[in-house]
């Protein structure tokens, strides 16, 4: 009976060890097709994107208009709804248009006062134009025989970025031109192409947006019901802590950042006007809608402004950098430290990692969600950490600093001698 047993379980050791290879060997053949694939998979995931962008602006929509709709809805019309279900219905549709009124006058307003400035902006550059590139060609002139640069300074600005050109690239600056003529009609075909699909897109958005906003609490249901019914048990708690954790930091985030960012542009239109800077407007729309992206976006927007006011007066581009940088301390310290406060509750150091990893996989888009999405990572994995070294009793050693460290091991050498 002893050998019986002891064959039958040897049987079952190895029938579980044959099973075990057979899923490792299908695993690792399966791992191997889709590193040998990886960019037909990249480039199905593109396909699958394009399909799906009305999708995405529609849940950017919907996700921007859902703190506006919840206020309506559970504040402004909270009386509405206590009778029935059909007052309730009502109060739900009243803010949701009502919403949607407020996302579009926001817009239309912005678009009637902005936009006509802007073009006036550009006009007058525009009819400006010839006038600073004369002293701009002063300033460079004068500045290239400072340096001892050997160029014709009598040849006009134009052969003077040619010979520049020619310095440069080795090659000279019709070849340039004419390339860039050759491919001008078809980058002007593209361009029109891509802002009537981008029109497109945005209309099917905010249809489907409307939709989204309507089946809310069916679609979130449904999303549910999904997870748990694919997840393990255990894993429940989880998977809501972190869409709890993730809906709080991305939302905060990103509502902070725009009315930051609105503040930091109207406050750069004041300054510039009372400084009597060129171009207040455009520069000031420039500043106010790069500061959105975290860290980087200060220098994105400072850095064609400097550009523009260097053709008109390379003084004025310098007191504007100066005040860029004034503005971006005062931003920092003060008026971001106030809207966002410990939002994201990381250091600068992964706040800066966090942005060179999201715009490098997801480019503008990654830059202004990569510090929320990657915050809630770290939470996450802090979280775990903790928990691990307070079950093992090491939370005491762990937090420990070095002089802390090393004051305990000269103390327990002593005791030793």
């Amino acid at each position: 009976m002893r050998d019986n047993n002891v064959s039958s379980g040897s049987d079952g050791n190895n029938e579980h060890k044959l099973r075990r290879g057979i899923i490792l060997i299908t695993y690792a053949v399966l791992l191997y097709m889709g590193l040998k694939n990886i960019g037909m998979f990249f480039d199905w995931l593109k396909v699958l994107y394009r399909i799906l962008v009305p999708f995405v602006y529609a849940f950017a929509i919907a996700y921007l208009l859902n703190k506006p709709y919840m206020f309506l809805r559970d504040k402004a019309f909270a009386k509405i709804g206590k009778d029935g279900t059909k007052a309730l219905k009502l109060r739900k549709a009243l803010a949701l248009v009502c919403a949607y009124l407020i996302g579009f006058m926001v817009i239309a307003f912005l678009v009637v006062i902005l936009v006509p400035a802007l073009i006036d902006s550009a006009n007058q550059l525009t009819n400006n134009f010839s006038s600073y590139a004369q002293s701009f060609e002063n300033f460079l002139t004068s500045t290239m025989k400072r340096f001892h640069i050997e160029v014709d300074m009598n040849s006009g600005l134009f052969q003077t970025i040619n010979d520049l050109t020619a310095k440069v690239t080795g090659g000279d600056l019709m070849d340039v031109i004419s390339t860039v003529a050759k491919t001008f009609l078809p980058t002007v075909f593209d361009v029109t192409k891509n802002v009537t699909t981008a029109l497109y897109n945005w209309l099917i958005s905010i249809i489907v947006s409307i939709y989204m906003m309507v089946s809310k609490e069916q679609l979130l249901r449904q999303s549910r019901k999904i997870i748990y019914a694919i997840t393990p048990r255990k894993s429940h708690g989880f998977i809501a802590e972190v869409a709890t954790l993730s809906h709080k930091m991305i939302g905060r985030f990103v509502y902070g950042k725009i009315i930051d960012s609105a503040i930091i542009g109207v406050i750069c239109y004041i300054g510039m006007l009372i400084l009597k800077f060129d171009y207040p407007l455009i520069i000031s729309v420039i500043v106010g809608v790069t500061n959105i992206i975290p860290f980087f976006g200060p220098f994105i927007g400072a850095i064609p402004s400097c550009i523009l006011l260097l053709m008109i007066n390379p003084i004025e581009a310098l007191w504007f950098a100066v005040f860029v940088l004034v503005l971006q301390q005062i931003d920092g310290n003060i008026i971001g430290a106030k809207i966002l406060g410990a939002t994201i509750g990381i250091s600068d150091f992964w706040i800066l990692f966090s942005i060179l990893l999201g715009g490098g996989l997801f480019g503008v888009v990654g830059m202004i969600l990569g510090c929320p999405i990657f915050a809630v990572i770290y939470i996450l994995i802090g979280r775990a950490v903790n928990d691990k070294l307070s079950r093992d009793g090491l939370s005491k050693i762990a937090n420990r600093t070095f002089s802390e460290n090393r004051a305990i091991s000269i103390e327990n050498s002593k005791k030793k001698q």
